[in-house]
């Protein structure tokens, strides 16, 4: 077999304060150790070339409203409970082993951050590392040389977690999503208890299937309140472009009150629509693949994003016959697959996608550490030429 290229995504490195006070609201610790050791023997295996993260290496929103907002990852690089996997890391990109994408808790705030994240990245905390990032906006998506597979985090596709650049394009890249952020926070940082927004998201979901389409601030609102908000309430926001020392609960919500109809101006939105964009937001982002690189036009027949949390993959073949049989020998004509995450609440596991190149295949496989089991029997191979 051949060379190997391992994708992970949604890590969530959180920084000192999501340990200890109040109630902890940290999404990453107990599985630290666990993926320590998996970037290590990532460092030792000789067919690993490339370990590529997919975004939400580090976390800037998961922060109670009435903490300071973070604008730096030095905060969280210094957090102890961080310090094994930020070394596993350095010693990857010491040996050119290192890709990083962005995601949505880890993008820059403004264009300026750009330029700031790729100096901390590769100059301050992980010499060698290859940083991809499109230009202007905090998004970027890694590449094989002939373009038959492309990689990203995938929240340029979703409603809420899309860099925000239509409401004021001087100011912050924030959208919805991290504001929302911040409130589940605070929820937790002060009961102990997640709050209810996948089914207060479901309830507003049912209203837009029946034509209610701007429905962003309603749902804001509903989920502040859920979060013991007041519309009233601020988010303390210092240090973030044009947001002043914070922002009230009611202001952001009318800031993004059109976010579906002016879906259009967002930089995922060429070819995935605000309905997709919803769907998205539920954690099914095969659409969003599909229709942006899917196309006949396209080379493309791979695909890997994050975002989600939930690992999966999804294949076509050229023959749709109902008599076809697809066996272990059987080429895909495409293939969708989700890194899935490293979170503590997923388990003592992590996950990951494996891409293996044999001779004219290359193999595609969602897997499960520890273990390295292909889960689900998610694997499958697409011929190159």
């Amino acid at each position: 077999m051949g060379d190997k290229r391992v994708f992970i995504s949604d890590i969530h490195m959180g920084c000192d304060e999501s340990v200890a006070p109040r109630k902890p609201y940290v999404w990453f610790k107990d599985n630290a150790g666990l993926l320590a050791q998996f970037l290590d023997e990532q460092l030792e295996d000789a067919q690993v070339k490339e370990v590529i993260i997919l975004g939400d290496l580090f976390d800037e929103w998961v922060i109670p409203t009435d903490y300071q907002s973070i604008t730096s990852f030095d905060r969280i690089c210094s957090n102890s409970t961080n310090k094994d996997v930020v070394a596993g890391l350095e010693a990857l990109a010491g040996k050119d082993k290192l890709v990083y994408v962005p995601g949505n808790h880890d993008m820059a705030i403004t264009v300026a951050g750009i330029d700031e994240i790729k100096n901390f990245m590769e100059n301050k905390t992980f010499p060698g590392i290859r940083f991809i990032c499109d230009g202007d906006e905090p998004l970027g998506k890694y590449q094989d040389e002939d373009k038959i597979l492309v990689a990203e985090h995938g929240n340029r596709y979703c409603l809420f977690n899309a860099p925000d650049t239509w409401t004021d394009p001087r100011l912050s890249f924030l959208p919805l999503g991290y504001f929302i952020s911040r409130m589940v926070a605070y929820k937790v940082s002060t009961t102990g208890h997640q709050q209810e927004a996948c089914s207060i998201f479901f309830d507003f979901l049912r209203e837009i299937l029946k034509g209610n389409q701007d429905f962003e601030e309603e749902l804001f609102e509903a989920i502040a309140d859920d979060c013991m908000l007041k519309p009233t309430s601020t988010i303390q926001l210092d240090g973030i472009p044009g947001c002043g020392a914070g922002m009230m609960v009611s202001d952001i919500g009318k800031r993004f009150r059109q976010l579906f109809s002016n879906w259009g101006r967002v930089p995922g939105a060429d070819y995935v629509s605000a309905s997709e964009a919803v769907v998205g937001e539920i954690g099914d982002l095969y659409e969003a693949a599909a229709s942006t690189y899917f196309r006949p036009e396209s080379s493309c027949k791979v695909v890997i994003f994050g975002h989600t949390h939930e690992p999966s993959m999804r294949n076509t073949y050229k023959s749709t016959s109902p008599d076809f049989v697809v066996d272990e020998d059987t080429a895909c004509e495409t293939i969708y697959a989700n890194s899935g995450t490293w979170v503590d609440y997923a388990g003592k596991c992590g996950n990951y996608v494996e891409t293996e190149i044999d001779g004219n295949r290359l193999y595609v496989r969602v897997k499960e550490y520890p273990g390295k089991n292909v889960i689900k029997g998610y694997a499958g191979f697409i011929e190159k030429t």
